[in-house]
């Protein structure tokens, strides 16, 4: 078996529309990035003073992150998320609930349910989900679909598809997934080997990724990317957190300064008040320490009781496939497992060179009410003869959209 192949392409436009046309940005990288309000720049309403946050666990999520020395394809950046939590909490900070929402979204369907996940962690290579399942069921509902057997490996049962490549591993307390659509360098192999303590783990290669992880430890929510800029505009890593008690919210931030050049806590408070890092709505204490290499900054927020799931963040999981028929000039998509969508929130898009950002959604199925497995499909492009692919749209009310899912045609790459 060798590792993913991936398509180079440029996912901007299909990246931007996954965010629903919000201020949402959807990819891993700019999740963990932490841009995920439209809040402006703290400016000086803030305070500073001690914040009595709940202690991280142990960092059991490194034990999936292939060291990128390990592998063929490039990563760099280098970035993660790791989910401790994934039943839903409509009463948590936005930025917590919209990583659920669209990770969920994101995912095939493997018939044990988002929230039943124990752990989920997504980076460059794939996703792993932790979970305790029925393997033989996990199993019958991967081979019900398009996914064809495609042998064993390191005692997992593997699968793969070609219309959007996609591969997946099930091993007895966990699921290995890899995208061509998802992911920036899709590795399976190295998922596995990395899980298995038979490829090097990026923290046992790296100093300062492992004393950034260590500190971070595992959380509800962790979102590490190794490419970024801290307040003052230095180069870190930085590792982004949502912790929970009773009743309250907490947003842990580490900056980890590579090269040793950590500002003082001082220069660091005034910078975060011009900054336009987006820390969770509502913050306005915050406790800010520098501990030789590694800067932390605490908040918390109130828990908002009583919240419902909003709408935008209310998105399905659903295993979908799409085939291009060169000949009829169409694609066809299909609700293969999952959850059952109305009919009435599903629309396409195309893809067009001339117009990229340009977003029309039109009405997809037809006749029907709700969409369930085995429903399919047939978008005709003979008469859009610039569109290089098609991508399967979510309306979550009003003018919000979320991308679930694309097609390239024509010669078009996937991705």
């Amino acid at each position: 078996m060798s590792p993913d192949s991936r398509p180079s392409t440029d996912r901007t436009r299909r990246q931007l529309l996954s965010g629903g046309g919000a201020a949402l940005a959807v990819s891993l990288s700019t999740l963990t990035a932490g841009c995920l309000s439209s809040l402006p720049p703290l400016g000086g309403d803030q305070r500073y003073g001690r914040v009595g946050v709940p202690p991280a666990g142990d960092p059991g999520y490194r034990k999936w992150l292939p060291a990128p020395s390990s592998v063929d394809s490039s990563a760099d950046p280098y970035h993660f998320a790791a989910l401790g939590s994934t039943a839903l909490r409509p009463e948590a900070p936005e930025k917590f609930v919209s990583y659920q929402a669209h990770a969920r979204a994101a995912l095939d369907y493997f018939g044990i349910g988002f929230e039943n996940y124990d752990r989920l962690v997504a980076s460059n290579f794939g996703t792993v989900v932790e979970a305790s399942y029925d393997r033989a069921a996990v199993t019958r509902t991967v081979a019900d679909t398009r996914y064809e057997r495609d042998g064993d490996y390191r005692g997992y049962a593997t699968f793969v598809r070609s219309d959007v490549p996609r591969r997946v591993a099930i091993g007895d307390d966990a699921i290995v997934w890899t995208s061509a659509y998802q992911h920036d360098a899709p590795n399976l192999e190295a998922l596995v080997d990395a899980g298995a303590g038979e490829r090097q783990r990026y923290h046992e290669a790296n100093a300062a990724f492992d004393r950034l992880t260590a500190a971070a430890g595992s959380n509800p929510y962790l979102g590490v990317n190794t490419g970024v800029r801290d307040p003052t505009d230095r180069p870190v890593l930085l590792a982004d957190a949502i912790r929970f008690d009773d009743d309250t919210a907490y947003q842990v931030v580490h900056y980890h300064y590579a090269d040793g050049r950590a500002p003082t806590s001082a220069a660091l408070e005034a910078a975060l008040r011009e900054d336009d890092y987006r820390f969770v709505d509502g913050a306005d204490e915050f406790d800010v320490r520098v501990d030789g290499r590694v800067a932390t900054v605490e908040t918390q927020v109130p828990l908002r009781s009583g919240r419902e799931l909003a709408p935008e963040y209310d998105l399905p999981q659903v295993t979908w496939g799409a085939t291009y028929d060169p000949e009829a000039d169409a694609v066809t998509f299909r609700h293969e497992a999952g959850e059952s969508v109305p009919a009435d929130r599903l629309y396409y898009d195309l893809d067009r060179p001339s117009a990229p950002g340009k977003i029309e959604t039109r009405d997809l199925w037809t006749g029907t009410r709700e969409v369930a497995a085995g429903a399919e499909t047939t978008v005709d492009l003979s008469d859009d003869p610039e569109a290089t692919g098609v991508s399967l749209v979510y309306s979550t009310g009003g003018v919000g959209f979320h991308v679930l899912f694309g097609r390239d045609v024509r010669g078009g790459t996937d991705g």
